[in-house]
């Protein structure tokens, strides 16, 4: 029985020995699974780095043409600006100019306004003068052609008179030297023995 004993106890041991380099073996098959779990994952931590300096080489290239076409931009919005500028310091010159000239020619209309107004002025005063001087005189000249027509009148009632008794005096002449014609050829007549009455 002893000898049994032994024999389980060398089987006992192997069985230990077994478990042992089960462990051992399962310990390093888990040791190679770690390491290869490992290295997938930093094969994957690789690529993904190898990936991420990729896109940030990309995202560098693309910042930097981001930011080229941003200095592009600005510079062209500095350009642009400056143009606007310039034209705008231009249009507020010409402005400046046209304003100038719109006011000196204000003035100027004005000045030339009150000329015109002064010599309307004049010229309306000068035209009631010249008015008011024909008034007068064609005034006056109706009182001279009253007074001449009043003149004529008495002139020609004085030599009409004059003229009428003229030929009242000749007619009386007349009639007198007709009257001593008419006694003087009627004597004559009967001088020869004729009878007047019976011619």
């Amino acid at each position: 029985m002893p000898a049994k004993k032994k024999g389980k106890k060398k089987g006992g041991k192997k069985k230990k020995k077994d478990d042992a380099t089960l462990e051992l073996e399962d310990k390093y098959q888990r040791t190679v699974n770690e390491i290869e779990a490992l290295k997938d994952h930093l094969a994957i931590r690789k690529e993904l780095s190898r990936k991420s300096h990729g896109m940030e080489d990309e995202m560098r290239h693309k910042m930097k043409d981001a930011e080229k076409s941003l200095e592009e931009h600005k510079s062209d919005q500095k350009a642009i600006n400056a143009d606007m500028t310039r034209q705008y310091k231009t249009m507020q010159t010409e402005m400046g100019l046209r304003i100038h000239k719109l006011e000196t020619d204000l003035i100027r209309t004005k000045q030339q306004l009150n000329i015109t107004e002064e010599e309307l002025k004049k010229t309306k005063e000068e035209k009631e003068r010249i008015s008011r001087e024909k008034d007068t005189e064609i005034e006056n000249l109706n009182h001279k052609i009253d007074g001449m027509e009043k003149d004529y009148s008495r002139i020609l009632d004085e030599t009409l008179d004059g003229l009428i008794s003229k030929i009242d005096a000749a007619k009386d002449k007349w009639e007198e030297k007709a009257t001593l014609v008419q006694v003087n050829n009627k004597h004559v007549l009967m001088e020869f023995g004729l009878n007047p009455l019976e011619l």
